[in-house]
């Protein structure tokens, strides 16, 4: 009898985890198919015509370090400069950070399908737990290198830096695109650990199955 409840247990919380990760993934498919759209519409419509837009309309801007929301005066961001190369390649860094997200929240999702099947220790599921670690591992190189590139095509696009340094309390600004989470490395090599694990108990399945 308690070994029935905990395996209903083990069966609602396995199919409530899979709800959330299936709408986490059709939330970054919507995140995607709108920063497609941004891609098109930035490729189709000129500079000329969006730094006339800024420059004749109503124009707020903020920028946001982690918790920090800074609100830009009107006339600072009516001095927006659109330029359509930073914006584009913004638009693709932001694409390939989502997009390695996406893989990670997928192949999870995919594991959750599997333990609901009671599919557990098998080769499938290692290597889907493999893939997560090789994608936090790439994010654990790369994440600090995209956040500086984004920070700085902002920055540019906003001439934020010749503000700063116009105030005098500033004397210069430096960008650093090399780094390593450390956090997220270790993450990766657990994960990967995990996901080894997986491959010898489902060698041990195997091994057991066919002794059985």
């Amino acid at each position: 009898m308690e070994q029935t409840i905990q395996s209903k247990e083990f069966q609602l919380l396995t199919k409530g985890l899979r709800t959330v990760f299936t709408i986490i993934m059709v939330l970054m498919i919507f995140g995607l198919t709108t920063l497609a759209i941004f891609f098109v519409g930035t490729m189709v419509v000129s500079e000329q015509e969006v730094n006339q837009v800024i420059a004749k309309g109503s124009v707020t801007a903020s920028v946001h370090f982690e918790g920090l929301q800074i609100m830009l005066a009107d006339q600072v961001a009516k001095d927006i400069h659109y330029t359509k190369k930073d914006v584009l390649t913004l638009l693709f860094t932001a694409t390939i950070y989502i997009t390695i997200l996406l893989l990670i929240v997928v192949q999870v999702r995919n594991i959750l399908s599997n333990l609901l099947k009671g599919i557990i220790f098998s080769l499938a599921n290692s290597k889907k737990i493999e893939r997560i670690a090789y994608c936090v591992i790439v994010l654990s190189l790369t994440v600090s290198a995209f956040r500086t590139y984004i920070a700085y095509l902002i920055m540019q696009q906003l001439n934020l830096e010749s503000l700063f340094v116009g105030t005098k309390w500033i004397e210069g600004i430096s960008y650093h695109f090399t780094g390593i989470n450390w956090t997220l490395l270790l993450c990766g090599v657990v994960i990967w650990t995990i996901a080894r694990i997986f491959r010898y108990g489902a060698f041990l399945q195997d091994e057991y199955d066919a002794t059985a």
